[in-house]
Formats: C-alpha cells, structure tokens, sequence
C-alpha cells in the first residue's frame, strides 16, 4: 500500500527528529529543513522534477549536490536518502512535521485569528495570554486575517482545534435550526 505525503511526513520527520537529538543538532537540521522548504516553495517544479523520471539519476544527483552543498553533514545524508528512495517529492512534508515537533518540544502553537477588522496591538497581546494559558505553552505564533465575511466576532484556530465566534457561525445554527423545526 502507497503511503500519503502526510505519512511519509511524518515518518520521515520522526527518524530525522531522533538522529538530530541524538546528535544535539536539531537547530542546524531546523534552520536547514527550513532553508530546503524555502526553497522547494519558491521553485514547485522542482519537486516534481527531483520526483518525475524526465531527468536522470545523475542529474538528480548533481541538483541535490547543489542544493545540499550549503547544508550540515547530517542534512546532506538525509536528502541522499530521500533521493535513494524516492522521496524528494515530500520535503515540504517531511520539513512541516519537522517543525510542528520542535514547536512541540519547546511549547510553541500556531494560532490563527480571523476577524473582521484588524486586531489591536492590545487585543492581540490579550488572545496571545488567553491562547498560552489555555493550552500550557510557551509561545504563541499568531497569524491574524481579515475576512469581513464573518460578519463579527473572531475564529481561533489552534492547532486541529477551531473556536468559532463569529456572528456568520451563529447566523448559520438560528437558520438551520428554524429550517429543522418548519419541517
């Protein structure tokens, strides 16, 4: 059975996140999956180029000499194993897990805030306290967004966990429940 670009992800993020503990590196290899993500996000031919069979393996080979030149020694041997196996496709993957089990290890979220109208520098210091509280972390990473779409009211999404308060949200249960309750 193939395996999703979710589960390589994560399989992948896991053994290197283990060498690189082992090795008191996972900075370095942080700051280079980083680097790497960067740059399969601005060139997304190259993804499916390292991944396709248009290209040999000995161009392969040359393109991650290339791009891994810059990284530690350890990364260098992670992007050869990848390219061993058919993996070069799932970086951004294998990069995103990576990241989610750092900021796991050193009690960071990502939150994301929509609202209809920008945030306050006082309002985000207070949903940034709230969010730290409420989860028993150290730091909170927040992304805010605007979407007038939501009428009022704000969207939290921490995580998997999403704590909708818009006045949309609300709208949508009243109507459905009229609709239930006129059948």
């Amino acid at each position: 059975m193939k395996l999703s670009k979710f589960q390589v992800g994560k399989r992948y993020s896991k053994a290197l996140y283990e060498v690189a503990d082992e090795q008191n590196s996972l900075d370095e290899v942080l700051e280079d999956l980083k680097a790497l993500k960067t740059v399969y996000v601005e060139n997304p031919s190259l993804s499916l180029a390292l991944a396709g069979r248009q290209i040999s393996r000995d161009d392969k080979l040359k393109i991650m000499k290339t791009l891994s030149s810059q990284f530690g020694e350890l990364m260098q041997d992670f992007m050869s194993m990848l390219l061993d196996r058919g993996r070069l496709d799932c970086v951004e993957e294998i990069a995103d897990e990576f990241i989610k089990k750092c900021d796991d290890a050193h009690g960071i979220v990502e939150v994301t805030v929509t609202s209809t109208i920008e945030l306050s520098a006082e309002q985000t210091d207070k949903l940034e306290s709230v969010v730290e509280k409420r989860f028993s972390v150290n730091q909170v990473n927040l992304t805010k967004i605007v979407d007038p779409s939501i009428i009022g009211g704000v969207i939290i999404r921490v995580g998997d966990q999403v704590i909708d308060g818009s006045v949309l949200k609300k709208y949508t249960n009243i109507k459905n429940l009229l609709l239930v309750n006129n059948k």
